[in-house]
């Protein structure tokens, strides 16, 4: 059934796709891209694609991976297609898809049940804002879909450590690589790493440390051989994940330095633009600090926002979900409030804290779940 209702979904959404109009920027990265396939074909002779180039109408452009305005290009070139602007709304549909995915795979992750993954499907189908941005958006929703991609295979990883698959490896190291060639907050995955694997440590040298019977060193051996295999895993995948990026960006493959000083540069972006909010016309550094949280609660689905605030409180919180929990929440809503924290130069809505949005939706399905599953075990017991 979540295979079947996944398949709808994404012909469903490839359908309504194409009735989606152009957006200001469609041209603009269409030239890019372009400019990056002629980067390789020539192996870097022609450098068009490393720097400002105002002939395309944008100075910034080669600042972006834009990896899937590239595998756009490439398809409408290879297959001879006659617009190239419906082959972009494809591959941007598909990249969306792939965020829902991955959230409902995050929930079967957690629970082992594909009701509660076929659940989470339809919450984030139902979510107009990401849908819509899906369409001719192809910086922000996949953004969010290598980023979930990333984050579920990070809980994979974790929950199968000390020896994780071979799979799962492969799969965190494509996902990093391939979030770092869409934009250099790519990065965050693998402060993500970081932080998991902190935490990850912390709870396990609590439960080493209760279950002992003698008195041992206060970092246990079995403790620090997790920390040091740990180490190498994460120093491994980073460093291999960050140059399947920088292969996929051609900025960022003459100088992998330019992937930190862009993302420095992101992180306080210096373009302005006005917009009205609050019925005033503001510059977009003028932001107040609550403009990202209160967009992002006119423009969610109430059933998501509920769903989000009632999990912690129907399991989230126990023991075994710890880890899980953390990890959700985490990459939720800590953009949300480092942007605010940072008064980050953001614009057009949410857009740019979108990939923040599928863990909410992982929240919002594990929550109904628990729910559903309350009243089934009440529904059993009194029928018994």
């Amino acid at each position: 059934m979540f295979i079947i209702l996944s398949a709808v979904i994404l012909f469903t959404l490839l359908l309504m796709s194409r009735d989606a109009g152009m957006s200001g920027d469609e041209h603009f990265h269409t030239g890019h891209a372009q400019d990056v396939i002629n980067f390789y074909k020539t192996l870097g002779k022609d450098t068009t694609a490393v720097h400002e180039n105002p002939n395309n109408g944008q100075v910034n452009l080669h600042q972006f991976g834009q990896l899937p305005d590239n595998i756009a290009f490439l398809i409408y070139n290879s297959l001879g297609c006659e617009d190239i602007m419906q082959v972009r709304h494809y591959v941007s549909t598909t990249f969306g898809w792939l965020a829902m995915l991955f959230a409902s795979l995050m929930v079967f992750r957690i629970t082992q049940r594909w009701s509660a993954a076929l659940l989470t499907l339809c919450l984030f189908f139902l979510s107009p804002h990401f849908i819509g941005h899906s369409f001719n958006n192809l910086k922000d929703p996949p953004f969010a879909a290598m980023l979930m991609m990333g984050i579920y295979y990070l809980f994979y990883f974790f929950n199968t450590f000390p020896k994780p698959p071979k799979k799962v490896i492969a799969m965190l190291i494509i996902s990093f690589g391939a979030a770092l060639a869409i934009r250099a907050p790519g990065l965050v995955l693998i402060a993500y790493f970081g932080v998991f694997g902190f935490v990850y440590l912390l709870l396990k040298w609590v439960e080493i440390r209760k279950t002992e019977s003698i008195k041992k060193p206060f970092f246990p051996k079995e403790w620090v051989k997790l920390l040091l295999r740990l180490f190498v895993y994460g120093i491994t995948i980073s460093v291999v994940g960050f140059f399947v990026g920088i292969l996929l960006w051609p900025f960022a493959l003459v100088n992998p330095v330019h992937v930190f000083d862009t993302f420095k540069d992101m992180s306080q972006w210096g373009y302005l633009l006005r917009h009205v909010y609050e019925g005033a016309l503001i510059w977009s550094d003028s932001n107040p600090w609550y403009y990202l949280t209160k967009y992002i609660v006119y423009t969610v689905p109430v059933a998501t926002l509920i769903g989000v605030v009632i999990y912690p409180f129907l399991g989230g919180l126990r023991k075994e979900n710890i880890l899980s929990t953390f990890i959700i929440y985490f990459t939720a809503f800590f953009p949300v409030f480092w942007i605010g924290y940072t008064e980050a130069n953001v614009y057009g809505g949410w857009r740019h804290a979108t990939f923040m949005y599928p863990s909410m939706v992982v929240a919002a399905g594990l929550g109904f779940d628990a729910v559903i599953e309350r009243i089934t075990r009440k529904v059993l017991k009194n029928a018994n």
